[in-house]
């Protein structure tokens, strides 16, 4: 039974971060937990492109009938991605993380989070973080906290929201998963929004209810005033916002963690301070989640290698001394066009890696 676990593996680990092997076997472990036999080969027999139950039934001359039933089946426990189109629900394979992982929100218990750490610690981390491709990029909420313009249209929230027509708000992953160990924080907890085929494949699934777009805005206009960073899905196409508090979520901690290797974020923005306006309040001390103003001898300092252009301490500022510019043009990061090229391009930069030293 093992063989086809270790099959399922090392497919996954062909896509975006990977999922390594390691000397426990934990990942094994894992997969076990998630598939079932039956599972596991069907994701073999699937790609990164959407296929109709049908299609796949013609191609690897299975039963419709028995196709169908096992591709919603994966579909509603997070395996794989449904889409809607006009033939139907169409389905395909995503990564471990960003993907199969968070799909489980509704399904954490102690037992698979202590495994995901473990594996986490002793491989996954690894490859998670080995890609200069980003999962998530930081934004402000809005072309306001931007002095020079203009901004582009995938950097800024509220424009985001406001163009698009399916919304829904999810739990945060990360907090709720925090939570499950008896720690956390008292940030609010549905605080993920979903947009188009995400929306629609989170609410079908039960892990999030629909929203207006004044209602999606009023939760994001929450999160900011709470001190939450807005980080979306790495693309110019948003599939998703997430808000995020330094002292749960795994971005985050990692860069206040590991502040060398995160250096120069994929954010075209940065902070900027006016000394002779500055009164030294500390708001921006407080609010910055990554560590990257401090407060020296009675004024502001921000050490701009560690900022990630999120806008809160702009928006907290009582004397207005703080706003976003612009990066220079050598530094200004335009994200893949759809969060799927992110996975190609996170995918091609392990292969050319782990060719080159092996």
């Amino acid at each position: 039974m093992d063989e086809i676990y270790e099959r399922l593996r090392r497919r996954l680990d062909e896509l975006a971060t990977g999922f390594p092997a390691t000397k426990s076997g934990v990942e094994l472990k894992l997969l076990k937990k998630l598939f079932s036999p039956e599972d596991a080969e069907m994701f073999l027999q699937l790609g990164l492109l959407p296929e109709t139950a049908r299609e796949v039934a013609l191609r690897t001359g299975g039963d419709e009938t028995a196709v169908a039933s096992r591709l919603e089946s994966m579909a509603g426990k997070g395996l794989l991605f449904r889409q809607r189109g006009p033939h139907g629900p169409a389905y395909h394979i995503v990564p471990f993380i960003v993907g199969i992982y968070e799909f489980q929100v509704n399904s954490l218990t102690p037992e698979l989070l202590k495994d995901v750490s473990e594996y986490y610690l002793s491989g996954l981390g690894q490859t998670f973080h080995s890609t200069r491709t980003p999962h998530l990029r930081t934004i402000p909420i809005n072309s306001g906290l931007v002095s020079s313009l203009p901004i582009a249209p995938y950097d800024d929230a509220v424009a985001i929201v406001e163009r698009k027509d399916r919304i829904a708000v999810a739990q945060c992953f990360c907090r709720k998963a925090v939570r499950m160990y008896g720690k956390g924080c008292d940030h609010s907890l549905e605080t993920c929004l979903q947009f188009d085929s995400y929306a629609d494949y989170y609410v079908d699934n039960g892990m999030a209810r629909p929203l207006s777009r004044d209602e999606a805005v009023s939760i994001l206009t929450r999160n900011e005033k709470e001190g939450l960073v807005i980080q979306v899905l790495n693309s110019r196409n948003i599939e998703a916002m997430c808000s995020c508090c330094s002292c749960c979520c795994g971005m985050l901690v990692a860069l206040k963690l590991f502040p060398a290797q995160f250096r120069d974020p994929k954010s075209s923005y940065v902070c900027v301070s006016d000394a002779l306006s500055c009164r030294g309040c500390g708001s921006c001390a407080g609010r910055c989640p990554v560590g990257a103003s401090k407060i020296k001898d009675g004024k502001s300092v921000l050490r701009e290698e560690k900022c990630i252009g999120c806008g809160l301490c702009v928006t907290s500022c009582p004397e207005q001394a703080r706003s976003l510019v612009k990066k220079s043009p050598d530094r200004l990061y335009t994200p893949p066009e759809s969060l799927f090229e992110a996975y190609a391009d996170m995918s091609a930069e392990r292969s050319k890696r782990e060719g080159i030293d092996p």
